[in-house]
């Protein structure tokens, strides 16, 4: 039977064909809806504005005032809703419709950039005024960006909410095996990788990073500078690394009664964490952060609280540090009670990680700012103006944190940057985003708890989709990935492998001698070229990022000179003190791995010991190759062997001896004893079952083969 003729096979034609149809008027539906109500739609609900641009959504245009829809009624007069919107030139071709050439050329100098854009059948006009001279952005030999599409890979990010809004920006996903201009990773990624990235290409984590993100690096960092500066890094609770500080904790508990708050020095989302008021409980050999508890926290509602404060670096050298106006306040979700050995097991009092307060049935799901056990840090600026706090002096005290903190690893992210990306000439080869968790004291005094290279960015709530949404739309617009042009750096990469794959041996080496009187030869231009090529490609970056900072604030290199001159400081501990100097923790450290090694010696010396011994055994016994000599050998004598005679006589007796064997196990019923025997102790295997299948039939009804006759 032909199955194309089966009436079957007809109706599955015919269901694919109304299938595709289908699909075909959703995507022209979908092609239709996207650029004028989905694009503005996400515009309204998430963009920022650039603090520089104020974006006016002003009334309909005389062409379109001869319409009628239901959004142009007796309301179509006013003012509609005031936005506030990116002006980078993605967004401007994203969701902008320019106006004539001449419009655009009018306002070129002001630095305002109008059009139109639809919406239900009605155009309005978009004004945005930017008070950022045009020239300090555009350099005079031309544009700072490349208006070709930049793509981003994020096949290594479990966030889709990063992808989507890369393509809402006119970012192309591409896998990690193409040219990506943004790779964005959740992980810290390996050498490898940094070793083969283009001059073009960006990635979302400098090397190096980790030593301000493991509890225990960061406490080794911010240590060593509170030694060097005692006076201006106590900003954190004082900190010990186990084992190599347990006798000076030790010593501490001895002559201070606190209570001590102990962490894993690798672990992350509240896991395995404890409060003690007994250090001696602690193994002189765990691997923990012990850090003194912070008594009086400050309390909003009656809860302890943290900030998670994100911060994005942009480039280490110089170093440049952006803060998000807008981040989290994680509450606790029980009520706070100063430590006690009662309530010292009360994570949900103690513990302000999502993670640890999720699982409490007291967690408070509010979209209100007012309450919730997440809350954006704008609501707790509105309860510090309400109660009369400072909020000005408390973000600063907070961003003195956040550089401090930056600064401490600075000699490490400084080296690792430069000896991983030598050519990387045009732009800066890396970004990351920090998430800072920050405890505030009834003074309102800041502490860093510790800092996560890769913060979450799950948008379970909504207080979570309003802050993570337009962080990540204007982190990548600040990145100045369009600066670099990909086709333009491969041609240049590929001419320079060519002239040094075509360059002789011996060209380095016969050079013309300068002559008496001669023009000398151009190194001292070809010297300053390549600087002068630096600067005006940093001096890009930082015109662009100044000009697209949507929701951040710059706070390194600080916008007061009396604070630039204060921080200069800091960047020189590496002249002062070398970060490998050894001290009485690293020394400890060092006893410890020693003795170590040698208890791993001690073992790999017995083990050894014993291989010996048994080697020794074995040798009693011929060597193999003896032992197939031998074997060989009596082969051959086997095969000149011939059989011995046998008489009648013998045949007859060995007969008479094997049917006597079997008639005396027959009459004594050994094989009947020895099979019930096995049945009852359960050992009976399933050839013995197959084999005798009477007697495992007799067992089985219960008969007694052992007294039978």
């Amino acid at each position: 039977m032909n199955l194309k003729n089966s009436k079957f096979y007809k109706r599955i034609q015919t269901l694919r064909h109304f299938s595709k149809e289908k699909i075909l008027k959703e995507r022209e539906q979908r092609s239709l809806r996207t650029p004028a109500l989905r694009g503005v739609e996400m515009a309204l609900s998430e963009s920022q504005c650039n603090p520089n641009t104020d974006v006016a959504w002003s009334q309909p245009s005389s062409s379109a005032s001869h319409r009628k829809s239901p959004a142009t009624g007796a309301g179509a007069n006013k003012t509609k809703v005031t936005k506030k919107k990116d002006s980078s030139p993605r967004n401007r071709e994203k969701g902008f419709k320019p106006v004539q050439p001449a419009a655009a050329e009018e306002n070129k100098d002001c630095g305002e950039v109008n059009g139109y854009i639809e919406l239900n059948k009605c155009r309005y006009r978009v004004a945005c005024t930017g008070r950022v001279d045009a020239s300090a952005v555009r350099p005079a030999d031309g544009p700072i960006f490349v208006e070709s599409k930049s793509t981003i890979c994020v096949s290594n990010s479990r966030y889709a909410m990063i992808g989507r809004i890369s393509k809402l920006l006119g970012y192309k996903l591409v896998k990690e095996s193409k040219l990506w201009n943004i790779l964005w990773s959740d992980s810290f990624p390996g050498v490898e990788l940094f070793k083969n990235m283009k001059r073009f290409q960006q990635i979302n984590h400098f090397p190096g990073m980790i030593e301000i993100c493991r509890k225990d690096l960061l406490s080794r960092n911010l240590n060593r500078m509170l030694k060097l500066y005692p006076h201006d890094y106590k900003i954190f609770p004082k900190t010990w690394m186990l084992p190599a500080d347990y006798g000076d904790a030790m010593h501490y508990a001895l002559t201070h009664k606190h209570t001590f708050i102990l962490k894993p020095d690798s672990g992350a989302q509240g896991r395995g964490i404890w409060l003690t008021n007994d250090l001696k409980s602690i193994g002189a050999n765990e691997r923990l952060i012990c850090q003194t508890y912070i008594y009086r926290p400050l309390l909003i509602d009656g809860y302890k609280f943290d900030l998670r404060v994100y911060t994005l670096i942009t480039s280490v050298d110089p170093l440049r540090i952006y803060v998000y106006n807008e981040g989290l306040a994680r509450f606790a979700t029980n009520k706070y009670v100063e430590p006690t050995p009662g309530n010292a097991n009360d994570l949900y009092m103690h513990l302000t990680n999502y993670s640890v307060n999720k699982r409490n049935s007291q967690y408070d799901l509010c979209d209100n700012d007012d309450c919730g056990s997440k809350r954006k840090l704008s609501a707790i600026n509105t309860w510090m103006t309400r109660h009369n706090y400072d909020v000005a002096e408390f973000w600063s005290n907070v961003d003195d944190v956040i550089i401090k903190t930056v600064l401490s690893a600075w000699p490490v992210l400084k080296h690792n940057y430069h000896a991983c990306f030598p050519g990387h000439d045009t732009i800066q080869a890396c970004f990351e985003i920090l998430g800072f968790d920050i405890l505030v004291d009834w003074k309102l005094k800041p502490y860093i708890l510790e800092v996560n290279h890769s913060p979450s960015f799950h948008t379970n709530e909504q207080v979570d989709r309003e802050v993570k949404r337009p962080l990540i739309r204007d982190t990548l617009t600040l990145v100045s990935t369009v600066l670099a042009d990909k086709k333009q750096i491969l041609r240049e990469d590929r001419k320079r492998v060519k002239q040094r794959l075509l360059k002789s041996k011996g060209d380095s080496v016969l050079r013309p001698r300068p002559v008496a009187g001669a023009a000398k030869p151009a190194t001292n231009e070809s010297n300053t070229a390549a600087p002068r090529e630096e600067l005006s490609s940093l001096a890009q970056q930082v015109a662009w990022e100044e000009s697209h900072l949507g929701n951040f604030r710059r706070i390194m290199p600080p916008s007061d000179a009396n604070r630039v001159s204060y921080y200069s400081k800091f960047y020189a501990q590496s002249n002062q003190v070398s970060i490998f100097q050894e001290t009485a923790a690293s020394k400890k450290r060092e006893d410890l791995a020693r003795k170590m090694r040698l208890q791993l010696e001690e073992k790999r010396a017995k083990a050894e010991q014993m291989l010996l011994a048994s080697s020794k055994r074995k040798r009693l016994i011929q060597p193999r190759s003896v032992r197939e000599k031998h074997r060989q050998y009596m082969y051959r004598l086997k095969e000149n062997w011939t059989p011995g005679f046998v008489s009648e006589a013998e045949e007859r007796l060995r007969h008479t001896w094997q049917q006597m064997r079997t008639e005396s196990i027959k009459n004594l019923k050994i094989t009947e004893n020895i099979y019930a025997l096995l049945y009852e102790l359960g050992h009976l295997s399933n050839t013995d079952i197959t084999v005798f299948p009477s007697l495992y039939h007799c067992l089985q009804i219960g008969y007694d083969i052992k007294g039978a006759t």
